[in-house]
């Protein structure tokens, strides 16, 4: 079942570049462009549902708690007095952001098995290409789309929002009539509030998307192996205890030999892979692994000089690396190659995606 596996390089080398390239810009408000409603599309297209019904989601957390904030503004008020007298509603907020964004993660992920079921139910799975649009729609509409804009909405400009009013606002203009010593506790405690809170939004943004990505490659390798049992994929994984089952010995056994077994054929499918072709796409990866370590130190310092000297050529390897590859003709690899594009292109974006946030 061959697929034009790009799409998912192109994803993960965006999200590296994104890193290198600074802040996304932000907006007002909770989200951008979202669904009308989720029971308009139900009666239309069950997959379109789904998405909606995500969409909806985000955005309405995102709108929940951008609300919760201005009420907690209104509670504070504008003064050095009433800031103290209402610390634990600023951090009550705080904890609320924290909480709902986790719990917004759990639900996307629930509601991108829904609709990986919904594929299988209503597209023809022997459609490669049909199935393959339909999985990534998914992915667009929530890793890429609801995620950012949500990222925008609470991460940028609702932190922003109290960081502004707060600690530069009436913290800073309390300076020159507080003792210094009261000053200075009050206004580094609200700081390190704020960065806590700020830092855990942003790790469990990050935790949202990874699940999502994880359950999106898993789902593409299994429809990939014409296997379309989503619940059978994500089913929790049963424990059993050897020691106390002969018979699971047994079977431990013969999945060893059985392993063996496949280790021995992947090996046999490796030597039948065209050399030159071989030669090439590790030659690809090579590059990649160079990408992936520049990226990772100019993360950690992004003033380097020697870094920023050597990124331009870094990046005239990519475009030159990203259009050699796109001009692969897939459709006319053998069986072994397109199964050896596919694993190192899996590999390459398994990679970025570690430098991608």
């Amino acid at each position: 079942m061959k697929r034009t596996l790009t799409f998912l390089v192109s994803a993960g080398i965006a999200l590296s570049l994104a890193a290198c390239g600074g802040e996304a810009p932000q907006t007002n408000g909770a989200s951008g462009t979202q669904a009308a409603g989720a029971e308009g599309q139900t009666a239309a297209n069950p997959l379109e549902s789904v998405i909606s019904k995500a969409q909806s989601d985000f955005s309405d957390t995102a709108q929940k708690l951008l609300d919760e904030q201005q009420k907690m503004f209104g509670e504070v008020g504008d003064t050095y007095e009433g800031y103290l007298q209402n610390i634990d509603k600023v951090q009550a907020w705080y904890d609320l952001a924290v909480d709902e964004t986790e719990q917004l993660g759990a639900r996307a992920v629930e509601y991108g098995r829904e609709y990986y079921q919904a594929v299988v139910d209503n597209v023809d799975v022997t459609d490669d290409r049909d199935v393959e649009r339909a999985t990534e729609d998914f992915y667009d509409a929530i890793y890429e789309d609801a995620y950012e804009d949500y990222y925008d909405a609470i991460y940028e400009d609702a932190f922003d929002n109290s960081y502004d009013t707060f600690y530069d606002g009436v913290l800073q203009d309390a300076y020159d009539t507080t003792p210094y010593d009261e000053w200075f506790d009050v206004h580094s405690d609200a700081y390190e509030a704020l960065s806590d809170a700020r830092s855990d939004v942003y790790d469990v943004i990050s935790d949202g998307r990874s699940d999502i990505y994880s359950d999106y490659t898993d789902v593409r390798s299994a429809f990939y192996n014409n296997d379309f049992d989503v619940q059978a994929l994500f089913a929790p994984v049963e424990i059993v205890d050897n020691t106390q089952s002969g018979e699971a010995s047994e079977q431990t056994e013969e999945d060893t030999i059985a392993s063996a077994d496949e280790s021995t054929d992947s090996g046999d499918a490796a030597a039948s892979v065209s050399p030159d072709f071989k030669a090439t796409m590790d030659s690809y990866e090579a590059f990649f692994d160079e990408y992936v370590e520049f990226m990772s130190a100019y993360q950690a310092d992004p003033t380097s000089t020697d870094l920023i000297a050597k990124s331009a050529d870094m990046m005239t390897q990519y475009a030159d690396t990203m259009s050699a590859m796109n001009s692969i003709d897939q459709d006319g690899l053998s069986s072994a190659d397109y199964a050896y594009y596919a694993e190192v292109t899996a590999r390459i974006a398994g990679k970025l995606a570690s430098v991608g946030q």
